[in-house]
């Protein structure tokens, strides 16, 4: 009785326990209408976005108006940022990710997660992680991913840095954010991106999507931030899915027992955002099956 009980919680989303920033309220902003984004054509950077107001709307959705956009001038220090994450105190986390050209980020930057302060909404560098090999022509990425884990206040961190055609040298590294020291590592692995949940047995998965394929994996998170390895697995793949075919997994969450991807394409060369094409696709898990099916992409 008690698998069967596992079955039906199989895959389940962890409870969210991130803060909104105190500096949106200090700024005079409503947190229900501003969003952090770092994909304004016009702006280098993190941008905090406020939208118009509208009747009968609790917060905003894909046809608001942007009202304003506001940038603290350390946002723009770091140059061009990709995915941004936040923990239960408010602060931000953030990651380089050169676009188009190499002009706004310095390569020995691009293994740099860095942070926005809560309170002051100042950005300084958080944590350098160790470079596999300097990003070159074939490969000018580092940080790919970053995700904050609420139950153990873990930073998961994946990165291609050093990794070329023929070499997958990645590393996802798992992080203590109070000590901001590497607690394990997942060596020899590109990936994008990364998300936590809870598996059917009632264990915390640290969930990847492979840069080089379109297949997700998922391990086994123990306390103290250390993987077991032993339980590496596959849990589905992209591959043949969505109007492309060959998608990657930049984003990975769940909501209540759905696993819900972003896809887009990943060839390791700078494009502009607006060329990378998006599908969002919806999985869920099947207990008498023991595995992931699709049920929607857009």
């Amino acid at each position: 009785m008690a698998t069967n009980v596992w079955q039906l919680k199989a895959q389940q989303a962890i409870k969210p326990c991130q803060k909104e920033p105190a500096f949106i309220r200090t700024l005079g902003y409503d947190p229900l209408w501003t969003g952090l984004s770092t994909s304004e054509r016009t702006a280098i950077g993190i941008s905090l976005v406020a939208f118009d107001k509208q009747p009968g709307q609790t917060a905003p959705n894909a046809q608001s108006i942007k009202a304003s956009v506001y940038q603290h001038p350390s946002w723009k220090t770091a140059g061009y940022l990709s995915t941004i994450t936040l923990d239960v105190w408010g602060n931000v986390y953030t990651i380089p990710a050169p676009l188009i050209s190499m002009l706004y980020n310095k390569t020995e930057k691009l293994n740099t997660i860095y942070k926005i302060d809560a309170n002051t909404g100042e950005m300084n560098e958080w944590v350098s992680l160790p470079f596999a090999g300097k990003p070159g022509s074939t490969n000018p990425y580092g940080l790919l991913g970053i995700n904050y884990d609420c139950t153990d206040h873990l930073m998961v961190a994946s990165t291609v840095a050093g990794s070329d055609r023929y070499n997958e040298k990645g590393v996802i590294h798992l992080l203590n954010t109070n000590t901001k020291k590497i607690t394990d590592t997942l060596n020899n692995i590109d990936a994008m991106g990364l998300g936590f949940a809870i598996d059917e047995q009632q264990q915390k998965r640290l969930y990847f999507g492979k840069t080089r394929t379109g297949d997700i994996y998922s391990i086994v998170v123990k306390r103290g931030g250390k993987l077991q390895k032993a339980s590496l697995r596959k849990e589905l793949s992209l591959d043949g899915y969505g109007p492309r075919g060959d998608d990657k997994a930049r984003k990975i969450k769940f909501e209540g027992n759905q696993l819900v991807i972003t896809g887009t394409a990943f060839n390791y060369n700078l494009q502009a955002s607006s060329e990378k094409p998006e599908t969002v696709y919806t999985f869920v898990w099947m207990p008498q099956q023991k595995k992931w099916g699709l049920i929607d992409y857009r």
